[in-house]
C-alpha cells in the first residue's frame, strides 16, 4: 500500500470514528495540578462509562526549580462510573474510577539533593479516580488523582538506565483539577 493508499485509511477510519462520537456525549477541558498543566478530551461510551484521553506537558520539576524545560505525556484512561447522585438544581454528581496507559519523556523525581536526574522516556500503567460535578451549563469540573505505575528509560554515561518512574507515583499526592466543556 503507498503513502496515498495509507492516506485514504487513515480519512476513512477518522470519518467513521468521528460519525460515531458526535452521537455521544463529549467534553474538551484543560486539566491543572501541580504534576502539570494538559488538555483532555473525553468520549461517553456507556451511560456509565468513558474514555479519557489526555496531552500534558509535565511540569513538576520546573515548579520546584530543578528543571528549566517542561516534559510532555499522553494519557489514555477507561473510566467507570459506580455512583452518581442528583441535584434538586439539575446538576449531576459521579465518582469514577479507571485504569489505562501513559507514556511521555521528561525529568523523573530526585530523592537526595544531589542526585543527578536525567531526561528520558518513560511509559505505565495509569490509574485515575476522582469526582466530577455536571453542571446544567454543559460545564464540568473533576478533581482526581492518577498515579503511574512504570517505567523511566534514561541515558547514563553512554547506557540506558531503567528503573521505576517515581515521579508517576507522586502524583498520587498532588491531585489534579480539570475544567471541561460538554457537548
Amino acid at each position: 500500500m503507498g503513502i496515498y493508499g495509507k492516506i485514504l485509511t487513515v480519512i476513512t477510519l477518522t470519518t467513521l470514528f468521528l460519525g460515531k462520537a458526535h452521537a455521544q456525549e463529549q467534553a474538551v477541558g484543560t486539566s491543572w495540578s501541580f504534576s502539570g498543566i494538559g488538555l483532555t478530551y473525553e468520549l461517553r461510551t456507556k451511560p456509565d462509562a468513558f474514555v479519557q484521553l489526555g496531552a500534558q506537558m509535565e511540569m513538576g520539576e520546573m515548579f520546584l526549580g530543578r528543571s528549566q524545560y517542561p516534559g510532555a505525556s499522553a494519557s489514555f484512561t477507561w473510566n467507570n462510573i459506580f455512583r452518581t447522585l442528583e441535584s434538586r438544581n439539575g446538576n449531576s454528581i459521579y465518582l469514577f474510577a479507571g485504569a489505562g496507559a501513559s507514556a511521555g519523556y521528561s525529568k523523573d523525581f530526585r530523592l537526595k539533593k544531589k542526585q543527578q536526574t536525567y531526561y528520558g522516556g518513560f511509559f505505565g500503567l495509569k490509574g485515575r479516580a476522582g469526582v466530577t460535578i455536571i453542571y446544567d451549563r454543559d460545564i464540568n469540573i473533576t478533581a482526581a488523582v492518577a498515579p503511574i505505575l512504570g517505567m523511566h528509560l534514561c541515558p547514563k554515561n553512554g547506557t540506558i538506565i531503567m528503573r521505576y518512574y517515581r515521579y508517576g507515583l507522586l502524583q498520587t499526592l498532588m491531585p489534579e483539577i480539570t475544567i471541561s466543556y460538554r457537548f
